[in-house]
């Protein structure tokens, strides 16, 4: 026992050293220093590269971390291999004792866990090693508004489906589903169980771990501020707030709607400029209070001040969701989609409730952080492709002012998320002249961390 600690002693002495040379040599430019050796290789043990950590052996190591291999020989590998992965050799880091390599970014196609070592006459000698993939990431639901029978899309990374150990989704009802219409290493499409409309996180097995979705509820009906099927124009009943403010154009209808959602609104078509600068037509506002008398005088029913039916306490860890639909018929190609909220006592304000204020100085109005989105920048123009998708703004996205540069009056509390309006205006950006139609659904605040 004594000899074999010795032994090992010696090793990680030796290994080390090599660490600590290549270290001071390898910004050297050193070509003809180098000979690739005869025989096979010899892999004695797998160790960190900081030679400080003493008891640093690894049996695997995460995609993309740099490691020592540690034996005999070592010069003599001209190709290595991480299961099916390529790793890059670099000369200035390889002795005859040592090899500093980097474990490859790419996903194995199919996992040994084993490293292969390739000398010069073309003979493989293996090492077992892991190289270790992160458990799958659940970014986001192309649309999360999905009905039994109809395809669901996820994105993310790391969608690994292997036959000895297939990928497993586990539905908010908590069916299964292991077949898939679509799957790549950053989406996968499904279609949507029987009976599957509840409400909630989705989770995703591989054979790298198990991830259930924060970012995202599948069939969200969380922090709902409306769902456009109790409006005015529409009769009361509904949960949440309804559309109020100056010459709404807005339009209510179900045809081509989310399947079971109801009513959504429509804004347009209208005639957008290159500068989107300003057209009533596309400003869809929600200002609490009662527009028949003092702005504040109601404290419930659809006037009612969003934060005050939302808890938003925690609203920095925040997302506003809603489902969109902009039709192939009418693209959009103008100006940014400004999203903006508005504490109750702005809206208390008698110049809140005069357009101008949206986008002038006075009271503060023009530095009012919002989000800004012009997705039709890099193409020149943009639509859903007659699908609904949802739109993610995180809070700590509202940072904009209202031609695009930074603003300067910041969500800083609860209370400032009393009202709020959403249209296409200015941006600070110029497009092309269009006429979009556009339909939003289901605009609701939910925690996405």
């Amino acid at each position: 026992m004594n000899i074999k600690r010795n032994n090992m002693s010696r090793w990680f002495a030796i290994g080390s050293l090599a660490v600590a040379s290549l270290a001071a040599v390898s910004c050297e430019d050193q070509p003809d220093a180098y000979e690739v050796a005869g025989g096979s290789p010899e892999v004695i043990y797998i160790r960190k590269t900081d030679p400080a950590i003493a008891d640093s052996l690894l049996l695997g190591a995460s995609l993309g971390e740099r490691i020592c291999l540690v034996g005999n020989n070592l010069r003599s590998i001209t190709e290595m291999y991480f299961n099916d992965q390529k790793a890059v050799l670099n000369s200035s880091l390889m002795t005859d004792n040592t090899v500093i390599v980097s474990v490859p970014k790419g996903v194995p196609g199919n996992p040994t866990d084993l490293i292969y070592m390739i000398n010069n006459s073309g003979d493989t000698t293996t090492f077992p090693f892991t190289a270790i993939v992160p458990a799958p990431v659940l970014a986001s639901m192309k649309c999360e508004m999905v009905q039994p029978g109809s395809v669901a899309t996820i994105n993310g990374d790391y969608f690994l489906d292997y036959d000895n150990f297939p990928m497993v989704l586990t539905m908010p009802d908590g069916q299964k589903v292991t077949e898939f219409t679509a799957l790549t290493q950053q989406s996968v499409s499904f279609v949507v169980p029987d009976g599957c409309t509840k409400s909630g996180p989705v989770t995703m097995e591989t054979k790298y771990g198990k991830t259930k979705s924060v970012l995202f509820n599948m069939n969200d009906n969380r922090g709902l501020i409306t769902d456009f099927d109790g409006t005015t124009q529409l009769g009361d009943g509904t949960t949440g707030v309804r559309p109020q403010g100056w010459n709404i154009a807005a339009q209510y209808l179900t045809e081509n709607g989310l399947p079971g959602n109801g009513y959504y609104a429509q804004m347009g078509p209208d005639k957008l400029e290159e500068d989107a600068n300003w057209n009533e037509k596309y400003k869809l506002p929600f200002w609490c209070g009662n527009w028949n008398g003092d702005p504040m005088s109601i404290t419930s029913g659809p006037g009612v001040p969003i934060c005050n039916i939302i808890d938003v306490k925690d609203f920095a860890k925040m997302a506003l969701k809603f489902e969109l639909r902009i039709p192939k018929s009418n693209p959009w190609s103008a100006g940014a989609m400004q999203i903006l909220f508005v504490s109750a006592e702005r809206c208390a304000n008698d110049s809140w409730q005069n357009n101008t204020y949206i986008h002038t100085s006075a009271n503060g109005g023009l530095d009012l952080c919002r989000a800004l989105w012009r997705p039709w920048e890099a193409t020149g123009s943009y639509d859903t492709g007659d699908e609904w998708i949802t739109v993610t703004f995180p809070i700590s996205d509202f940072i904009y002012n209202y031609d695009g540069t930074a603003g300067s009056v910041s969500l800083s509390s609860p209370e400032d998320f009393a009202s709020f309006i959403i249209w296409l205006n200015a941006g600070g950006v110029n497009g092309t002249p269009c006429e979009p139609i556009v339909q939003y659904d289901n605009f609701r605040l939910v925690p996405i961390k």
